[in-house]
């Protein structure tokens, strides 16, 4: 059983006998004690691998030599001058593990960042995490703000990747505060530019259009020799600005940024910016209905594209993508389909691919106006099997961390293993698991007897209450339409909050009094006398209230959802803490979210 796994029975347990403090006491320490056989055998693979890869005279050098600076070298000449990617990271968990015990953050930092970094070539994400997570702490202890913002960036990379962008977000705007003091602008630019581009995929585009307007007022003033890469990051953030101005629709401002991005790129002779910009022109011109005039920028792109070495692969099967979308418009089914099969090819296992869900579903649409069954339900497998796999990573990133933190646990744990022999420490520990699970169901038995009826009886009354609900985007409980309202100005702002809903704003975790009445065109004074007189609740409490109904509703329809952590649940519903939530929806209901869906998996 891993320690992942573990994670996982301690949160089922305590979901079927309840989350009284003197069970989770027993559970917990159940759970510690069994971690200590686990992290037994954990070290002793890791070990086995370390010493067929590495020679005993260069492992006794990296854990006693002196001269931490040569180890550094000798780690370092194994990726750069040997090009042995796996002989270096085997000298990295031996010297991470010198520092663990020695409590030496340099070579902490050192060791897991090497790792990360090395991991995040490789595409290895869920490596980096865990590694870019120990550098970050390790950053931390030595106060060295380079190396935290470092750390930061390359975790939120990682979390991008696997499209965990919420968790990318955080890694970036706690960068972005530290590049405040750093004299060297790139670090601005930088964390500005990854802020915007998070923000573009979670569909916050006015947040992320005032970053790259920011990055690009700030270029503007800059004399081009101050910064090394002026003219890629200026290129960079039009793209992102075009893009972004485009998905709101404002389509003709999107036309004269890519346009100024066209011109920009002429100048300075970079034609993979120009054909970028052709690409973002052609999404423009299909959004206008103007299919020929799309397919004429999309082809001069991807003719740059082709004619340019030096992989150019997504970017081709990106304008593929937009081009078979005008073809699908202009009813030529068999060429739509033959490109997007193409695509499939370029892309193979690569499930990351970005677009690769609404390529299958065009592929879908397509085969189904063809009237081909056969291949309709292929495509419809793969992208379900895309879907899995990509949400299944997803709530790996998310629970990776709290994996992590168990790590001064093992390193205290084997100080204390060390002391003791094999034979004592697995006799105490067998007899101690043994005593404390008679211990635990004993007690759990006897607490969820006393608790169920009362539990069931709640659940029961939640079930009732939701009946009615036929969706997500469900109408109000007291519409707006029926209140007889005297103040023409808050009339109009709860129906505009009303209609609001449906687009479930209040499920983004920036979402605050202020930022909704900005999205009503509103003051805060306005939204707050609104509510106050005529729903009769303050904000956070009509807010509470649709997260919660959000979340009762969706954990009631959606499977998939009911397999995420009580961690991500809070997070998708809005709450930046799993404890805010659970005392939230416990508040409404009497009930807790992990109560709930275990109720609704056996219903």
């Amino acid at each position: 059983m891993t320690l992942f796994s573990l994670s996982h029975f301690l949160k089922l347990i305590l979901s079927v006998f309840g989350n009284s403090t003197y069970c989770r006491y027993y559970l917990i320490f159940y759970i510690l004690i069994l971690c200590s056989s686990i992290v037994i055998g954990q070290n002793k693979a890791e070990e086995r691998e370390v010493s067929y890869l590495i020679s005993e005279k260069e492992k006794l050098f990296i854990t006693q030599s002196d001269s931490i600076r040569k180890i550094e070298n000798f780690i370092k000449n194994a990726f750069s001058k040997e090009k042995d990617t796996i002989k270096g990271l085997a000298y990295c968990k031996v010297f991470l593990q010198r520092g663990k015990i020695q409590e030496d953050y340099n070579i902490q930092y050192f060791s897991s960042y090497q790792i990360a970094y090395i991991e995040y070539i490789r595409s290895n994400h869920s490596n980096t995490i865990k590694n870019a997570y120990i550098s970050v702490k390790a950053a931390e202890k030595i106060k060295d703000t380079i190396k935290i913002f470092g750390s930061h960036s390359l975790l939120g990379g990682s979390y991008y990747v696997l499209g965990a962008y919420e968790e990318s977000l955080q890694s970036y705007l706690k960068a972005k505060e530290l590049s405040k003091g750093i004299p060297n602008l790139s670090y601005k630019f930088i964390s500005h530019t990854n802020i915007a581009n998070v923000r573009m995929k979670l569909k916050r585009y006015r947040d992320a259009i005032n970053e790259y307007d920011l990055v690009l007022k700030t270029l503007e003033k800059e004399t081009k020799n101050n910064f090394i890469q002026y003219k890629n990051t200026y290129l960079s953030s039009l793209l992102g600005k075009g893009k972004c101005l485009a998905e709101i629709h404002k389509l003709d401002e999107a036309l004269k940024t890519n346009n100024q991005g066209v011109l920009f790129a002429d100048n300075y002779d970079l034609p993979i910016y120009k054909s970028y910009f052709y690409i973002n022109l052609g999404d423009i011109y299909y959004k206008k209905e103007e299919y020929h005039k799309a397919l004429g920028f999309l082809k001069q792109g991807k003719d740059i594209f082709a004619n340019n070495i030096g992989g150019q692969q997504t970017n081709l099967y990106i304008a593929n993508y937009y081009i078979a979308r005008c073809l699908y418009q202009q009813k030529k089914y068999d060429e739509t389909i033959s490109l997007l099969n193409k695509n499939f090819d370029l892309i193979g296992d690569n499930i990351e691919a970005d677009k690769i869900e609404n390529m299958y579903k065009l592929a879908i649409e397509t085969s189904k106006m063809m009237g081909d069954q056969e291949k309709q339900i292929s495509y419809y497998d793969k992208l379900q099997n895309i879907i899995q796999v990509k949400s299944d990573k997803r709530l790996v990133a998310k629970d990776l961390l709290y994996e992590d933190d168990l790590e001064d646990f093992k390193i205290e744990n084997n100080k204390l293993v060390s002391e003791k022999t094999k034979s004592v420490t697995s006799k105490r520990i067998i007899v101690a698991v043994s005593i404390v699970l008679i211990t635990v169901l004993l007690s759990v038995f006897l607490i969820y007897r006393r608790k169920t009826k009362i539990k069931e009886q709640k659940f029961l009354k939640v079930i009732e209450d939701i009946k009615e609900k036929k969706s997500i985007d469900h109408e109000p409980e007291n519409p707006v339409l029926e209140v007889k309202i005297k103040d023409e100005k808050s009339e109009k702002i709860l129906k505009e909050l009303q209609e609001l809903e449906h687009t479930h704003f209040y499920i983004s975790q920036d979402c605050n009094l202020y930022s909704t009445a900005k999205l009503l065109n509103t003051n805060t004074t306005y939204l707050s006398k609104a509510l106050n007189e005529i729903r009769k609740k303050s904000f956070n409490q009509y807010l509470n209230e649709l997260r919660i109904n959000y979340a009762l509703l969706k954990l009631k329809e959606d499977r998939m959802f009911r397999s995420y952590t009580i961690r991500a649940v809070a997070k998708e519903t809005g709450y930046k803490s799993a404890t805010t939530f659970i005392k939230v929806f416990k508040g409404k209901t009497g009930l807790n979210p992990a109560y709930y869906i275990k109720k609704l998996e056996l219903n």
